[in-house]
């Protein structure tokens, strides 16, 4: 039981790893903003819509993904002349305007680079997205929460039945314990 717990944990450790560090990076640089350059890179485009494309946002989001727009529609409003709204992926959002009369499509893109599709990633939550790959990345993150817990649980395991190291583990998690107290209060407090 002992050697496969430990394997358990090995493995588990493994995997969550460059989760774990994406989540590390994307903390410093949200805490340490001006250690970072955010700004965007922003373009331009024009795109025409074909003519026997319905005259409905989501349908033009469908044709808008051969010019290379792809992401999940969201901040859907009507103007006078069509329709202006959002289409947003991890550190790509497009701004799109819409006129029927011409049935041609203005796109305003806003490129944050690698960093800003870290911060973005961060804050991603829950299924339920229209772009696939958010749904994806919402699967991952459920799975690697879980290996945590897992982690966690093995690790206590596997330090309780090692003898020589009970004073080591009683010391460290102590101080981890007054850290995560501490740092509970004063954010509470702030």
């Amino acid at each position: 039981m002992y050697r496969l717990l430990r394997n358990t944990h090995l493995f588990l450790g493994i995997a969550a790893c460059l989760f774990v560090l994406m989540y590390g990076l994307s903390a410093v640089q949200m805490a340490h903003d001006t250690w970072f350059s955010m700004k965007p890179v922003v373009t331009e485009m024009r795109v025409s819509v074909a003519p026997e494309t319905s005259d409905d946002p989501r349908a033009i989001v469908r044709e808008l993904r051969n010019a290379g727009v792809r992401g999940e529609l969201g901040g859907v409003g009507q103007t006078a002349a069509g329709y202006k709204f959002a289409v947003a992926r991890p550190g790509t959002n497009y701004q799109v305007e819409y006129t029927r009369a011409t049935r041609e499509v203005k796109i305003k893109v806003s490129t944050a680079g690698f960093m800003g599709m870290l911060n973005r990633i961060h804050h991603l939550a829950g299924l339920g997205h229209d772009f696939g790959l958010i749904n994806a990345w919402g699967v991952c993150v459920g799975l690697v929460s879980a290996a945590l817990i897992l982690l966690g649980a093995t690790g206590i395991y596997l330090w309780v039945k090692t003898h020589s190291e009970r004073v080591i583990g009683i010391v460290l998690l102590a101080i981890n314990l007054g850290i995560c107290v501490t740092l509970l209060v004063l954010i509470q407090r702030a």
